[in-house]
């Protein structure tokens, strides 16, 4: 959505089944049975997708293009037929990422202060508009300063209280009165819902506000100035480097000399614009969708965000005291500091549009033969991921590489080593299928490039007879490889289980064909699915996401399993049928929390059959032979229901076990580790 094939792995959980040997959880990896040539393709692919080149492939970074370019040139060394699409093997799509402004000229603000002549302040000198307001819209009022733009019962406070804005254009300060004072009545240092956008507009326009100004806060500011100069550190360090590579290049190296040359401009090109970033940033200008995204209540008037500098001169033109003399007379006091500040017409002007990138799903295939010629079997995985951070990213704040090595670098590597497969043994066969292979865009944003090759398929959807799709399968841990999608045709899991006699995954098996990922899209238009999945892991999204955590013997072997599946596909008679399934799932995540015991199933109770010395379990006082009845609130009634509660929990999580021992009932208390590595 770690490690080389042979490294040992530790799990958390032992069981002995009733009449087996025990199954020890704590085990050997199983040795890869990977063709080393595939293994050593699957390195090179994800070391190059998950590079730091590549800036984490977000769809609004042109190096999603080097991502897209590079799996072309790959399928096309493969020998599949990249003639599809456009006839090219390009499909591309139009993917809305936010706002942008249609010109410069039609978002502004127009300002008639006493003695002055007329001032305009354009976008990107002073202004922006705010995505959280309406798209298209001008309004005209009088200028009226409302301190936080607040009305509270508890803490008792209206900044509205005494002033009219009925159709005013209205300056609200952000956050909240005292936001460094941990006493704070609007809850200490935490902000309450008063300090939200969307809170700040609904009450302005409920005070009969015709436009709204938001003024930035010095703390924020400085993060902000901050963050744009950690962003051009990055970027001078990335060009320091391809600097340092280009001159490190033979003469004769010209394709790589002409790429390094391009980097290089790019990246002096994105060093200038952040540059610029930062003395909008100086000035406490918000960006488009720093407030968020509209409501239904704030997308009645528009909202702009206009620069600190201005708003002291503003208020200096009142005859009053300085912009920070005001806030931190109201910060101190608790009081408000409301005020007209012109009775003279103020105009406020935003017009934006929908925001939209072009970007490309990549298509090749293995044309069928025969009979089944006329049918289809897809195989994918999407390329796109996160970027620098911001959307989709689970590390608030942070500006870094967001890298994908497992997401989801590793599907794409894993469905490019399923076509070398497909191509060298389908070439032996004379009646198949179809065999389509699509490295998806947009997946991070919605399964936006499943969805339209869905809708605008290259053979008939209805003719598609399956999906299979890699998502984050770079990291198994204990064996295990989840599948969702077997029940979504009746010949599914036969399939999977037969494939995996050679392999010995610790099968999880779902039988859903729904879940977050672009097997859905197909699964929604009528065709069987199947997704393989090595879990959510706390690297997920996060810059931490890296090439050195990839278990690539492991991944070779999983492309060669589910690569046996894809062929039975491709070439046996029947064609799987539909079946519906319960779109209720959960993803599944690896376990990182430690219980240290092995279980049992005998006579319908879960048994203890070992502790593992000074872990957990022995620390809150288990014993060998305690029977576990329930954990928290969940009963335990086999080994499977104890494992799910572990690995839906983290180290650091308290536990209560209620046990049977000697007899007699009894409550014990303690808190999960962290399991080894």
């Amino acid at each position: 959505m770690i490690n080389t094939a042979a490294r040992a792995c530790v799990f958390v959980l032992s069981f002995v089944l009733p009449g087996s040997a025990a199954i020890v959880l704590a085990q050997e990896s199983l040795a890869t049975l990977a063709d080393r040539s595939t293994v050593e393709l699957i390195r090179q692919d994800i070391e190059y997708l998950a590079s730091d080149d590549l800036r984490g492939r977000s769809v609004t970074d042109d190096t999603i293009d080097l991502a897209r370019d590079y799996i072309h040139r790959r399928m096309e060394s493969l020998g599949l037929d990249m003639s599809l699409a456009q006839g090219d093997g390009l499909q591309p799509l139009q993917i809305e990422v936010g706002s942008a402004i249609k010109t410069i000229e039609s978002n502004f603000i127009e300002l008639k202060l006493p003695g002055q002549a007329i001032r305009k302040v354009v976008y990107g000198d002073g202004f922006s508009p705010l995505s959280i307001g309406r798209d298209s819209a001008s309004a005209t009022g009088r200028l009226v300063f409302a301190g936080y733009g607040i009305t509270s019962e508890e803490p008792a406070y209206d900044d509205y209280a005494g002033i009219d804005v009925e159709n005013a254009i209205v300056l609200i300060l952000r956050k909240e009165p005292g936001a460094n004072d941990p006493e704070s009545p609007f809850d200490g240092q935490r902000n309450t819902r008063n300090a939200y956008f969307a809170v700040k507009v609904q009450n302005a326009i409920e005070h009969g506000a015709a436009a709204v100004l938001i003024v930035n806060d010095p703390d924020s500011v400085q993060e902000a100035v901050k963050d744009e100069q950690r962003r051009i550190g990055l970027e001078e360090q990335r060009l320091a480097e391809l600097e340092a590579l280009l001159t490190k290049l033979p003469a004769e190296a010209k394709r790589n000399i002409a790429a390094t040359n391009e980097s290089i401009q790019r990246t002096r090109d994105s060093i200038e614009a952040i540059r610029r970033d930062v003395e909008n940033a100086k000035r406490g200008v918000l960006d488009l969708p720093d407030a968020g995204t509209q409501t239904r209540q704030s997308e009645v008037i528009p909202v702009g965000s206009i620069a600190r500098d201005l708003v002291d001169e503003l208020i200096r033109s009142a005859g009053k005291d300085s912009l920070e003399a005001i806030e931190s007379k109201i910060n101190a006091t608790y009081q408000p500091q409301s005020f007209v500040i012109s009775n003279d017409g103020t105009t406020v002007s935003v017009d934006m549009k929908p925001a939209k990138v072009s970007s490309d799903n990549v298509i090749g295939q293995i044309r069928g033969k025969g009979s089944l010629s006329d049918q289809t079997v897809v195989i994918g995985g999407h390329y796109d991921h996160v970027g620098m951070g911001g959307f989709g990213s689970l590390a608030p704040g942070t500006i870094a590489v967001h890298n994908g090595a497992d997401d989801n670098a590793s599907g794409t590597a894993a469905m490019l080593a399923c076509a070398k497969r497909l191509v060298g043994r389908l070439s032996r066969v004379d009646n198949h299928r179809n065999v389509v292979f699509i490295a998806f865009t947009g997946e991070e944003r919605g399964l936006l490039g499943s969805q339209y090759y869905v809708e605008h398929p290259v053979y008939p959807i209805e003719q598609t007879v399956a999906m299979i799709n890699f998502d984050m399968v770079g990291r198994i841990r204990d064996n295990e490889l989840t599948v969702y999608g077997t029940g979504s045709a009746s010949e599914l899991e036969g399939l999977v289980d037969e494939a995996n006699q050679d392999f010995s995954f610790d099968l999880y098996k779902v039988a859903s064909g729904y879940g977050p990922s672009d097997h859905q899209s197909f699964y929604r238009a009528g065709v069987p699915v199947l997704f393989f999945f090595t879990g959510l892991h706390n690297d997920y999204h996060r810059p931490s996401d890296d090439f050195d955590k990839i278990d690539f013997g492991d991944l070779g072997r999983i492309t060669d399993m589910v690569s046996n599946v894809a062929y039975r596909l491709a070439a046996m008679p029947r064609r799987p049928v539909y079946a519906e399934t319960d779109p209720r799932i959960q993803i599944r995540r690896q376990m990182t929390a430690y219980l240290g015991v092995r279980i049992s199933q005998r006579s319908g109770s879960v048994e203890i059959v070992e502790i593992t010395s000074e872990g957990p379990a022995a620390k809150a006082g288990l014993q060998v032979g305690d029977q576990i009845q329930t954990v928290g609130r969940r009963e335990i009634r086999t080994t499977s229901d104890l494992l799910s509660w572990v690995r839906n929990h983290s180290p650091g999580d308290e536990f209560t076990i209620r046990l049977v021992r000697d007899g007699n009932s009894m409550t014990l208390s303690g808190k999960l580790e962290k399991r080894s590595e």
